[in-house]
């Protein structure tokens, strides 16, 4: 049997067979709800996988508390977030869910580079200017650029060019996961 035909007849084997279904972000790469269970006051949420290529990528469109330092007024944070393990559901609120545990409750987030602080997040005003943010994060996103691969002689991991280590995601969220342990 020829390569394509090969992969004909599991690909058909894979939709004929409804248990063999795949996550939402797996499938559609973006989810959205109007009343997310990790944005402040319950208001919108959407989540994108960006890219699996090396760890998990996603973009995260979310209002952040005003006890957030750097947020007095209860804006909307657009973010890269790169992820030790996979997120996704087969609901939104599934997927939301599972964003909570891995992100807000386990160390499962990592740092990554960024060569302006716009390249891995940005408070705005409002969810439609947090959209413009995460699509101009998304329009700068490369994997070689957010995390150290190339090697000097000796082996050491070189970081990349202009690179500035961006741990800034990592206070916000340990907030939100204290916030949501202990609401108030």
């Amino acid at each position: 049997m020829k390569i394509p035909d090969a992969v004909k007849v599991v690909r058909t084997a894979l939709q004929d067979n409804p248990a063999c279904e795949l996550g939402i972000l797996a499938a559609q790469r973006v989810t959205c709800v109007e009343r997310g269970i990790n944005s402040h006051k319950q208001d919108k949420e959407l989540l994108a996988l960006i890219s699996d290529r090396g760890s998990w990528w996603y973009g995260y469109v979310l209002r952040v508390s005003p006890c957030f330092q750097a947020n007095a007024d209860g804006r909307w944070l657009a973010i890269l977030v790169q992820s030790g393990v996979p997120v996704d559901g087969y609901t939104p609120t599934d997927v939301f869910h599972r964003a909570r545990t891995a992100w807000f409750h386990l160390p499962e987030r990592l740092p990554y580079y960024v060569q302006t602080p716009e390249d891995g997040s940005a408070l705005c005003h409002s969810f439609e200017e947090a959209l413009a943010a995460l699509r101009r994060i998304i329009a700068r996103f490369d994997v070689r650029k957010r995390i150290a691969w190339e090697r000097d002689a000796d082996g050491h991991l070189l970081d990349p060019e202009g690179g500035i280590l961006d741990t800034r995601h990592e206070d916000l969220f340990k907030l939100l996961g204290s916030r949501h342990d202990n609401p108030s």
